[in-house]
């Protein structure tokens, strides 16, 4: 089932979708995200993120979530998340642990929900790759809500803006004032803050997105694309201005995603199936290319040498030999690294509920 077909049967039900209680906004903050008016959501769940909080003074407005799954971009504002906790009117925020650790008293409220603590089981935050836009619209399904519109999520970053200065491996700083395309107001970031690259891999915001749109369908969740322009094309689009009114008809997505892969757990898969397949989609090309080089070399061999049948045969046992144990060795050190992986990420994950449990002391520690 694509969402093509998804919207079809909502389409078919209702016809038009609207606002109502169980409805929470996704507020990126792109630059399309100019051309909402932020108080005009007050009514209705919204959930700001990252820096945003620097507009969100100029205006005297706050949204009723905050998300911030930044490693980088966390600590960087530490200050100023800890000052939106203090002030109270934010009702709840979703944090990494080494933020949490760095907030000290201030963190200790259950209106503080440790991300690493929380996404360790099952849950819908357990999708990879982790990042504060898609999580927040996860957290917002994970929170109750079963309709999610997402606003200024444009999805077309400039990966490196003027002004900012490469640091250590993908971290950036911006070091001096420039206009700044990815951001809905000027001074979104300022000199000092510390983040990372958009996208260090290629289409992560955009993957995360795909499989954050497929763990929610599968849940039962409706979610759309408020900024029909935007980068993110797999989910259905609305009008923001009708669906406030009296209904917006949801245009159908672009973008399919009956292909792409739910992947829960970082490292390859646990089931055996799975981890074949993410195998040869990771040394398959490869593999490929090493046994034509063999090939060409044992051709010209061959060629030059004029050895016996005898052996060639030999010669040909020997190489499709060392291929075998050479795959199987390949093979078992991919099982191996996934296996650690999974177990260091729930060793993180145990680590953050203890952390939990040592912030909240005799109290018990806000989940999902």
């Amino acid at each position: 089932m694509t969402y093509l077909s998804a919207m079809d049967a909502i389409q078919t039900e209702s016809g038009r979708v609207s606002v109502d209680a169980d409805t929470a906004f996704v507020l990126g903050n792109g630059p399309s995200l100019a051309n909402v008016s932020l108080p005009s959501l007050s009514a209705y769940a919204t959930i700001g993120m990252n820096a945003a909080y620097r507009y969100w003074r100029e205006i005297d407005w706050r949204p009723r979530y905050y998300a911030c799954v930044d490693l980088v971009v966390g600590m960087s504002h530490k200050d100023e998340i800890a000052a939106l906790i203090e002030e109270g009117r934010i009702e709840r925020f979703l944090l990494r642990a080494n933020l949490i650790d760095a907030l000290g008293p201030t963190a200790r409220t259950r209106r503080v929900v440790n991300f690493d603590a929380v996404r360790g089981g099952r849950t819908l935050l357990s999708v990879n790759p982790p990042t504060t836009g898609s999580h927040s619209a996860l957290w917002a399904a994970g929170m109750g809500y079963k309709k999610i519109v997402i606003l200024g999520v444009d999805a077309q970053y400039k990966e490196i803006v003027d002004g900012a200065r490469r640091g250590d491996g993908i971290e950036l700083e911006i070091v001096e004032a420039r206009d700044n395309p990815n951001y809905f107001f000027k001074g979104y970031q300022a000199p000092g803050d510390k983040y990372n690259i958009p996208n260090p891999r290629p289409d992560l915001h955009m993957n995360a997105w795909r499989r954050a749109a497929l763990r929610l369908r599968n849940a039962g969740i409706e979610i759309y694309n408020g900024n029909s322009k935007s980068g993110v094309r797999c989910l259905p689009f609305v009008e923001l201005e009708p669906f406030l009114g009296a209904g917006a008809e949801p245009t159908p997505p672009d973008e399919l995603i009956e292909d792409i892969e739910d992947e829960d757990e970082p490292g390859s898969p646990a089931d055996g199936k799975s981890r074949i397949r993410a195998f040869v989609a990771a040394y398959g090309p490869g593999s490929v290319a090493a046994t034509a080089a063999a090939a060409a070399a044992l051709a010209a061999w061959i060629a030059f040498a004029s050895p016996s049948m005898a052996l060639i045969a030999l010669a040909c046992a020997g190489l499709g030999t060392l291929a075998l144990l050479a795959a199987g060795l390949v093979y078992t050190r991919f099982a191996i690294l996934g296996h650690l992986t999974r177990q260091e990420a729930e060793l993180t994950a145990l680590r953050a509920r203890i952390s939990d449990l040592e912030r909240f002391a005799d109290k018990t520690p806000m989940g999902l």
